[in-house]
């Protein structure tokens, strides 16, 4: 899609703050030169975008605020189908913020948030994708602060577990049960 360039304007205010108002948005929206779009305008071209799944306004998290420590594991699977099944596994997982094919060594990476290392060692060892049935290959690389992006999209304290997507129910877990670990879906 290309964009014109009130839409470009409009991105790019509420990247700066995606809680400005509608109201304060027409003031520095400009139609042209020196005219400026109207807030309903405005409106109908955030949905315009929203609807065409192009933009999403939403609260994003600063990890290094709550000192949360990131995991990337870069994976090579036997073939696609294992990756298909992998992503389909893992999408709605709520540690995961991070789900990329990428071209390489590797043909998957994968993003995982937890509150300190000892949780994200226990999500490798019990929860994670390297224990799956054909992964040739992975890579473990511990994150210190973010730098960019500075804010993450992260549904933290959803009331919605979706631990059974990965096949490891979290009532069966040796860590759960032994009280090592909280469950996916506790932040």
């Amino acid at each position: 899609m290309q964009f014109d360039n009130v839409d470009k304007q409009i991105i790019n205010a509420l990247y700066q703050s995606g809680r400005e108002s509608l109201t304060s948005l027409k003031d520095i929206i400009f139609k042209k030169d020196d005219e400026t779009m109207s807030h309903t305008g405005i409106a109908k071209r955030i949905t315009k975008l929203e609807d065409k799944d192009i933009l999403k306004v939403q609260g994003n998290i600063n990890i290094n605020e709550i000192n949360y420590k990131t995991l990337f594991i870069l994976m090579e699977w036997s073939n696609y189908e294992e990756i298909k099944s992998i992503v389909s596994s893992y999408s709605e997982c709520p540690r995961v913020f991070l789900l990329a094919q990428v071209t390489g060594q590797y043909n998957l990476i994968m993003g995982v948030l937890g509150q300190s290392l000892d949780v994200l060692h226990r999500y490798v060892n019990h929860c994670g994708p390297t224990n799956k049935k054909g992964l040739l290959h992975s890579a473990l690389i511990f994150g210190s602060d973010f730098i960019r992006p500075k804010y993450l999209p992260l549904n933290l304290f959803s009331n919605e577990s979706n631990e059974h997507n990965c096949g490891n129910i979290c009532v069966d877990c040796e860590a759960y049960l032994d009280g090592k670990c909280d469950g996916c879906g506790n932040f």
